[in-house]
């Protein structure tokens, strides 16, 4: 049988290499792209855990443990590695610190003493810029006693001890922070941080910057050897282990068991997890981590089935149309052999055979053709800087059957149908084809309905905003088969439309063509109108083909567009700093600084949590410079401007803003004050509510009045700035006082009567701030306005609704100004603390105008023109709702957003309250090529203090190079390449038959 097999197909030889083409192509592509996709897959993920992002990959073990369990620590920890990891190999680093210490210098007025601490750094990480290295601990010093502890310094912290480089060796005094004996160490070095972006330097609480100002400014560590632990009698207060797995052969599949163990180190329940060794803390991001890269493969896989599908669609098609032909062609030879005797059943096993036959080459060749491929594929883009491992070439073979014997099923069906329904066929016609039988019954719009539908359910999960993946019974995200099916659903209907129109369509380009006066045209116009159903095949193939050309190139551009919206929208179109750790105060100053610094806009960025169960975001910013600067994509603001969205905003807080304008960059402020106070009372506290440039408020420490008669309240700027690192935003203005007092209590715990048996004492304040613009510079005198229209006054009422406080007549001041009187007062009912607020300048209207996402108003209940109270700063902001649109600026479909200053205008008017500091600080770009972003980013990377920085132009390229994202956009070039081939061989294979058929016809 096999011989007359082979025989029947040399006979057809043009046709049956149609066939075994079309096989070939589809067989190998489809397992080609099978083996794309895991190795893709696992190209992404070995590059997001072990490229640029990879300390989130690290898992940091912190244990308060003395120096004589490093034993212990260590074999719990590597236990820890082990049954976390699996077969991965773990890198452990470890890193001892001491307690930490005071340096030395008296700590200014209202300011902590300047700490450090002791580490012993892996030299290899760091590098010695002067001096030399710390000796072993142990040794005799001059005089036979102990020498002082070597240690080497950064640079930071060698300017803060007021050394040089040429005064080493030097010898510092350290004060030892729990109440011991002072440590001496033997400042022997310089170093600083080889690569501070290096996950190393996590093991590190200043992260390798050298500085870091909170309530407390550290410098540092001073580095010394690892035996100043154990031998040389330094205490260790805690060492940290930091985890560095090898994820070089990390797999799809060990990657979802090591998220499954580590499920419990992210704060869930995690009882499958693995368990936190006793006596450590564990902070990583590896279960996040491992959660995104996992919803990033799934999209990957998806957009990849999308591809797939098309590429089958079209295979089907031409393998049907290919197969048509050679059908047609060997129907003689069907009726000779039936009418010999040959049975239904042998004719369908010769065909059967034939398909088998035409199948089996590509079977064989499509697993040995696809490591080529994938080596050609990945060889160009994003992809050539990834390996693609093609290890486990077996699962190809499988693979690799499974798509032939679907071709055999499909270049056999048409000599199936043809030999089961031989009558129906010999009734209908010979020429007609499958899709046209489809048209005429009605299946095309059904088709068309079941596309509409699911662009419909598509539709839903945009405006949503869920996920198109949906949760699977085990909780984790699956494939979603309407995202997959929709795109060929919709190219499918689109084509047999194109279908139904043909004959309509070649009708009337027959009676154009008749009127004109060419006889190849005429000709060729009356042949498709005289039988339109035959170019039904060579159509339907070159609408797919083409169609999924498109659809691939405008999926590209599409990717591309998202691709760099995303990174515009997560840095607000250049740079976007957040997590610092300078003072809150001193973050204007720092990165006004920069360049580029004059459009730099202060962010305050809470969370709210919304009915529902849903987190949403309250931006706090300084909505005229968004209004000209930040960029937001046009269909997420409704295609209104910016301006008509921000402008009102900031409209509101007008010229209120008032305050007193503090001259030059003042560094000290020094308030006189004369004071008359109740006997038993209390004493008063002052705090002065500064406003910055940028219109944020900020309230100092309450320091406390003289007990009675004059007196200065110093408030020192440079320590509340974080200097010299961080500097206030200048101009600084005085916007407000806040006094707090309150009666103290007796024996008992009982509040003690007033003084005298008055129900209230007259007190009087006098204020004169002056500003230092230098060390040494003389004191400005900047007088306070006393009318008190010029003053709003915030007090609590008291017993009998008398108010705690008042507004006094101006009183002339010996040889100056009239000064601000203020009379507050007490009793039993102030008993706990009675906080007053004088805001300078007029009250500020009762409300807030504010632009919600429709996202959050639906979260709320509210619309446009609605009044949302919003929590911000402790306190419930009343927020007029003047506008909706889709998103905000990096905070997403579920935000709020207010002027910074009027917000904070409103809350200091509340008894001296603040905004929460601002937590990112975002530099839009000017330009396309405005270079200021990136070099502010250089800046601070090589600077000392620490935070995140997030570039345009970085995130933009780490999405455009991602494997899991740019790797299914090759993969739709290629797939259309190969679809336009398939569609070449079936309308190559039935011009040549229609060719051939007009030449039987044909007289001469």
């Amino acid at each position: 049988m096999l011989g007359f097999v082979v025989r029947r197909l040399r006979g057809r030889l043009p046709l049956a290499a149609a066939v075994l083409l079309t096989v070939l192509i589809t067989t190998t592509v489809l397992t080609a792209l099978f083996a794309f996709t895991r190795g893709v897959g696992d190209a992404g993920l070995r590059q997001a855990l072990q490229g640029p992002g990879r300390e989130r990959a690290t898992v940091l073990v912190t244990g308060e443990h003395p120096a004589p369990a490093r034993t212990q620590d260590d074999a719990a920890v590597r236990g820890f590695a082990d049954e976390l990891f699996g077969r991965l190999p773990v890198g452990v680093e470890s890193l001892a610190r001491s307690r930490p210490y005071g340096l030395p210098g008296a700590a200014a007025p209202g300011r902590e003493a300047d700490l450090t601490l002791l580490a012993s750094f892996d030299r290899r990480r760091v590098r010695l810029l002067a001096g030399q290295w710390p000796q072993a601990a142990g040794g005799a010093g001059s005089a036979g006693g102990p020498s002082p502890l070597g240690v080497a310094v950064p640079r930071a912290a060698l300017v803060r001890l007021g050394l040089t480089e040429a005064a080493l060796p030097a010898e510092v005094r350290l004060a030892d922070r729990y109440g011991g004996a002072p440590l001496t160490v033997l400042v022997t070095g310089v170093y600083r941080a080889a690569d501070p972006a290096d996950p190393y330097w996590r093991l590190d609480p200043l992260g390798g910057r050298e500085l870091q100002v909170s309530s407390f400014t550290t410098y540092g560590p001073l580095l010394v050897d690892d035996t100043a632990f154990t031998a040389g009698g330094l205490p260790q207060n805690s060492r940290g282990s930091l985890l560095t797995a090898d994820f070089t052969t990390v797999r799809a599949a060990e990657a979802g068991a090591l998220r499954e163990r580590a499920a419990g180190l992210a704060g869930g329940s995690g009882e499958a997890g693995v368990k936190t060794p006793a006596g450590f803390q564990i902070k990583t991001e590896l279960p996040v981590l491992l959660e995104e890269l996992e919803s990033g493969r799934l999209v990957a896989r998806s957009s990849l089935l999308v591809g797939a599908l098309q590429l089958a669609v079209l295979a089907a098609a031409a393998l049907l149309l290919v197969a048509q032909l050679l059908t047609d062609r060997q129907e003689p030879e069907r009726v000779l052999l039936t009418a010999r005797g040959a049975s239904r059943a042998r004719l369908g096993a010769l065909g059967a055979a034939g398909s088998l036959l035409l199948a089996l080459p590509a079977a064989v060749l499509a697993p040995l053709l696809t490591p080529p491929l994938l080596d050609l594929l990945s060889g160009y883009g994003p992809l050539s800087r990834v390996p693609l491992d093609t290890s486990g070439t077996w699962l190809l073979w499988p693979v690799a059957a499974a798509c032939a014997l679907g071709c055999v099923a499909l270049t056999a069906l048409p000599a199936v149908l043809r030999g089961a329904g031989a009558s129906a066929l010999r009734r209908s016609g010979r020429r007609q084809a499958l899709v046209a039988g489809a048209a005429r019954s009605g299946a095309d719009l059904a088709l068309v309905a079941l596309a509409v539908l699911a662009y419909q359910q598509l539709a839903q999960y945009s405006g949503a905003g869920h996920e198109p993946a949906p949760a699977g019974a085990s909780g984790g995200l699956g494939v979603d088969p309407v995202l997959v099916a929709a795109p060929t659903l919709a190219l499918c209907a689109g084509t047999l439309l194109v279908l139904r129109l043909l004959p309509f369509a070649a009708r009337l380009g027959g009676r154009l063509a008749a009127r004109g006066r060419g006889l190849g045209p005429a000709l060729v116009g009356w042949q498709l109108a005289r039988r339109p159903r035959r170019a039904t095949g060579p159509v339907l193939l070159l609408v797919l083909a083409v169609s999924s050309g498109v659809l691939a190139l405008g999926q590209h551009t599409a990717w591309t567009a998202s691709q760099r919206d995303q990174a515009e929208f997560a840095t607000a179109g250049g740079l976007r700093i957040s997590g610092s750790e300078l003072a809150p105060l001193g973050r204007g100053g720092r990165y006004s600084s920069l360049p580029g610094g004059e459009r730099v806009i202060p962010v305050v960025r809470t969370k709210q949590e919304l009915p529902g169960g849903r987190a949403g975001q309250v931006l706090a910013l300084d909505a005229a410079a968004v209004a000209e600067r930040v960029p937001l994509r046009s269909d997420l603001r409704d295609g209104r401007a910016m301006r008509e969205l921000f402008t009102p905003l900031a409209a509101a807080n007008g010229s209120a803003g008032g305050g007193i304008e503090l001259p030059g960059h003042p560094r000290r402020l020094e308030v006189e004050v004369t004071a008359q106070t109740p006997r038993s009372g209390g004493r008063p506290g002052l705090g002065l509510l500064l406003r910055d440039r940028f219109g944020l408020t900020y309230r100092t420490p309450l320091l406390p009045l003289p007990e009675s008669g004059e007196g200065t309240v110093p408030v020192d700027l440079d320590a509340l700035a974080g200097a010299p690192l961080g500097s206030a935003a200048a101009p600084l203005s005085l916007a407000g006082l806040v006094l707090s007092y309150g009666l103290e209590a007796g024996p008992g715990g009982r509040p003690e009567p007033p003084g005298a048996g008055e129900p209230a004492l007259p007190g009087a304040d006098r204020t004169s701030p002056r500003g230092r613009r230098g060390p040494r510079a003389a004191a400005v005198p900047v007088p306070l306005p006393a009318a008190p229209p010029g003053w709003t006054l915030k007090a609590p009422p008291l017993s009998g609704a008398t108010p705690a406080a008042e507004l006094l007549p101006a009183q002339e001041a010996p040889g100056g100004p009239a000064l601000l009187r203020l009379r507050y007062r007490g009793g039993t009912d102030t008993f706990g603390g009675v906080q007053i607020g004088l805001l300078a300048g007029p009250a500020p209207a009762a409300e807030v105008p504010g632009i919600a996402t429709r996202g959050y108003l639906a979260a709320v209940g509210a619309a446009v023109g609605d009044l949302v109270p919003v929590p911000l700063g402790g306190a419930t902001v009343p927020v007029r709702i003047t506008a909706a649109v889709g998103s905000l600026p990096v905070a997403g479909d579920t935000a709020l957003a207010v002027d910074l200053a009027t917000a904070g205008r409103l809350l200091a008017s509340d008894t001296g309250r603040e905004l929460p500091p601002p937590a990112e600080w975002w530099l839009p770009a000017a330009s396309a090529g405005d270079p200021a972003p990136a070099r502010a980013a250089a800046e601070l990377r090589g600077g000392a203090g620490g935070q995140q920085v997030e570039l345009r132009g970085e995130v933009a390229a780490a999405l455009l190079e991602d494997p899991l994202s740019a790797g299914p956009q090759s993969a739709l070039a290629a797939l259309a390449v190969a679809c336009a081939v398939l569609a070449a061989i079936g309308f190559g294979a039935s011009a040549a038959a229609a060719g051939r058929e007009r030449a039987r016809s044909s007289p001469c």
